[in-house]
């Protein structure tokens, strides 16, 4: 694995790469879109599986904004507010593909959460990008009736209300001495059965600085994940696989109903894995995502 930065849409970004991508000759691609927080740690050992299983390239592109790159490896950000919602994000993601990406390589779009959305919205509004997909993951999508969905709610009546509190208790939170940072998230990573090197993500995460973007993105998705874009999935159908949980209090069974009007050509998965599946199912997902891919490259041979 290997991490680089790249400026897309005014922002340095992080980005996760195996083998190499960028490469002129590289026939085909994977671009995996993370969900919200995108900060592009938390899906290491996804990206790591895909690698192993199909020995193809692979850039995982997190959400704009959602890590703090330090001075010393980056150039002053030139961005403004409207990078961090959601029309930015998708500028981000389509930057990296118009400006890195070989235009003779297929791609391999695999999105996440709220990753889904943009790659639907991206390949809506720039039709030319479809010719070169190959296949599309959706894995647990947010991409209707967001704040209608019972976490959509909770962050709606709840979180909205206290935004600004909780940035302060943030800022508070830094002042500590680092031992007590550190000691708060590990118990935070045991309540949660959660591995101890998964401590840096956190702490990443929780940067006052990236949790008012995280932010930003949340609520711009509350207010604009509404309908669902049926032109557009129609357009894609014949490429896409949709994993889901029963249980995913993101995405209730029922959004999930109203993509059954596209089979037999869109296919769906039922995993029993939670909606950030990235904590502790990566390997079973990545397998999942993995074996539609191989059976969209043997049909595209056929």
């Amino acid at each position: 694995m290997k991490r680089v930065l790249k400026t897309l849409n005014g922002v340095q970004s992080s980005l996760l790469l195996w083998g190499d991508p960028f490469n002129n000759d590289v026939d085909e691609c994977i671009i995996c879109v993370t969900g919200n927080p995108g900060l592009v740690d938390f899906y290491s050992e996804f990206g790591q599986e895909l690698h192993k299983n199909l020995a193809m390239p692979v850039c995982v592109i997190g959400q704009a904004g959602h890590e703090e790159i330090s001075v010393e490896t980056s150039e002053t950000l030139t961005s403004d507010g409207n990078s961090f919602n959601l029309n930015g994000q998708i500028a981000h993601k389509h930057e990296l593909i118009s400006n890195y990406i070989s235009k003779k390589s297929k791609l391999h779009l695999i999105g996440h959460s709220i990753g889904c959305w943009q790659i639907i919205e991206l390949l809506d509004r720039n039709p030319e990008l479809v010719s070169r997909v190959s296949s599309i993951n959706l894995l647990f999508p947010t991409i209707q009736k967001m704040a209608e969905s019972p976490n959509g709610r909770f962050l709606n009546l709840f979180i909205r209300r206290i935004y600004c509190l909780l940035l302060i208790f943030l800022k508070l939170l830094g002042i500590l001495p680092h031992w007590i940072n550190r000691y708060l998230i590990y118990l935070y990573l045991s309540w949660h059965s959660l591995p101890s090197h998964y401590s840096e993500r956190i702490a990443k995460v929780i940067e006052p600085n990236v949790m008012e973007k995280v932010l930003i993105l949340a609520f711009d998705e509350m207010d604009t994940v509404t309908n669902l874009n049926k032109d557009a999935i129609n357009n894609i159908k014949h490429l896409t696989n949709v994993i889901y949980s029963k249980t995913d209090n993101w995405v209730p069974l029922a959004y999930i109903e109203d993509l059954k009007m596209y089979e037999p050509e869109i296919c769906l998965i039922e995993m029993k894995v939670s909606h950030a599946f990235i904590l502790k199912s990566s390997e079973l997902v990545a397998e999942k995502a993995a074996t539609f891919i191989k059976d969209k490259r043997k049909s595209n041979l056929i």
